[in-house]
């Protein structure tokens, strides 16, 4: 701080307590909360809690508890990761966009962030503004897998078999990034499907297991273990390259289905708008580091997925330009949910 403004505070001090030292303390207080330099250094100065709004067991939330456990170690704190699922993230959003923006509330959420933006009209909060993404904590892939009412091994086989029948699929929620997946597997393979919507996939893995639906596009970290143990069968990957935890399993490129491309699947860290730009610099800084470490490397290439450190900056324009594209998606699909 320049000397004259240390002067400056020096006077107002000084006229403060000729009229009531009552009026020095709140002075103190204000100069402390409003100064970023002291809410940096201070942060975090109290229990941390990392809303999941998804249901338990599925890949957010593992990933999230790994990052919550890594940064109370870091920061020497409790973080807590706390399951608020509903409405395809919306309800876990909405609570984390109205808490105090003090960087002790965080939403750890996937790509379905960016689709029900697109879709949802009456949402309680604003997607683009009430929420910073200050880190993209892991990126991963989707993949499509089937459950013992598919006969099919192979993604060629799976679409005649389709096309013979009606077909349902698991999602985590209407407009989640699952159901967005489905529409563009439908139009590009011309393969009318039914979707049957969960709070998570940690309620409909059950009914994959069992063939009461018959597939879902999930994420490589949930898909890896279960066909490992055979209870599914993965059929083909949704982004261009294959994951390095199922490298047997094609993409839909190589099997000749272009058209329904989506990418990989990001996992953010969102804090409410207003928090200050030195804690959410910290926050960055933080997660970056544990999630490029050696051992978070090594945990999540065994998930399927792997670190992906961005700036503030450039998590931000990544979540927008989703949501853009969705929005397109949607407009064009016809996908508007209440």
């Amino acid at each position: 701080m320049p000397e004259c403004s240390l002067k400056s505070v020096a006077r107002l001090f000084i006229r403060l307590s000729a009229i009531s030292p009552r009026l020095i303390r709140w002075a103190a207080l204000a100069i402390v909360l409003g100064s970023p330099f002291a809410s940096a250094q201070d942060f975090p100065n109290k229990r941390v809690t990392v809303v999941v709004p998804f249901a338990p067991g599925a890949s957010t939330d593992l990933i999230a508890r790994y990052l919550a456990d890594g940064l109370g170690k870091k920061w020497g704190q409790p973080v807590v990761a706390q399951n608020m699922p509903g409405a395809a993230s919306a309800i876990g959003s909405a609570y984390v966009a109205r808490s105090r923006p003090d960087g002790h509330t965080m939403l750890f959420v996937s790509s379905s962030y960016s689709t029900n933006a697109a879709t949802r009209q009456n949402l309680q909060f604003n997607p683009a503004t009430d929420l910073i993404p200050v880190a993209i904590a892991a990126t991963g892939q989707f993949v499509l897998t089937a459950g013992p009412s598919v006969k099919s091994t192979n993604i060629k086989d799976f679409i005649k078999e389709a096309k013979s029948r009606e077909i349902t699929y698991a999602t985590t929620g209407a407009g989640s990034s699952v159901h967005f997946i489905g529409e563009l597997f439908g139009s590009a393979t011309g393969i009318k499907m039914q979707a049957v919507h969960y709070k998570g996939a940690g309620e409909f893995l059950a009914d994959l297991i069992s063939g009461r639906v018959d597939i879902t596009f999930g994420s490589v970290t949930q898909a890896i273990p279960l066909v490992q143990s055979g209870q599914l069968k993965a059929l083909a990957v949704t982004s261009n390259t294959r994951a390095h935890g199922l490298p047997d399993v094609p993409t839909l490129a190589e099997s000749g289905i272009t058209r329904a491309d989506v990418g990989q699947q990001w996992y953010g860290v969102f804090v409410p708008a207003g928090t200050p730009a030195t804690i959410t610099a910290k926050i960055n800084k933080d997660i970056n580091e544990l999630m490029s470490s050696p051992a978070t490397s090594e945990f999540l290439a065994k998930e399927g997925a792997y670190p992906d450190p961005l700036t503030v900056a450039q998590a931000r324009e990544l979540v927008l330009t989703e949501i853009a594209r969705w929005k397109k998606l949607a407009a064009e699909r016809g996908i508007v949910l209440e």
